[in-house]
């Protein structure tokens, strides 16, 4: 188990009180490749000053992160070292239909069929490295949370 968990707050974000802060997104990304998950965690800061990004270099220490605070969003690479990206996503989101996390793929994997299942399985969407900017993720990721969010008010709505 590699516990390669790495917050990181955005550099030059300035301190303010806590009523005047923007609102932040917190992202966990999972990605057994160093290079591409810091390069896609230090683009996503200089896009946008609103997340709070975390890193898990394997599947049981990323699912351990996750249980261990609450992430808006988690981005995940299907291919990882110790484990299917799959395991973790069912994990993740055990109820397709009710996902509680947004959960967004990011793989080298450009089998359509398996994008396809990983969809079936809760994620939000999938997308493949080669083909998505960092402008694409920002964009998947906001769309992905406000669908989460949106969806958590409507059972709750329901239950009322």
């Amino acid at each position: 188990m590699t516990l390669d968990l790495i917050w990181h707050r955005t550099p030059g974000y300035p301190a303010m009180s806590p009523s005047l802060e923007r609102p932040t997104t917190s992202v966990l990304l999972i990605d057994g490749n160093d290079t591409e998950r810091r390069f896609y965690a230090d683009q996503l800061r200089l896009c946008s000053h609103g997340y709070l990004i975390a890193e898990a270099a394997d599947g049981l220490s990323g699912l351990i992160h996750y249980q261990s605070r609450w992430f808006d969003c988690v981005v995940l690479e299907l291919e990882l070292p110790d484990r299917s990206g799959f395991e973790v996503l069912i994990e993740l989101v055990p109820l397709a239909s009710k996902p509680n996390v947004a959960v967004i793929v990011l793989t080298k994997i450009a089998h359509r069929e398996l994008l396809e299942l990983a969809k079936d399985n809760g994620a939000h969407v999938c997308l493949v490295k080669k083909l998505t900017s960092v402008d694409d993720l920002d964009k998947a990721i906001l769309r992905a949370v406000a669908c989460v969010d949106l969806m958590a008010k409507e059972e709750r709505h329901r239950l009322i």
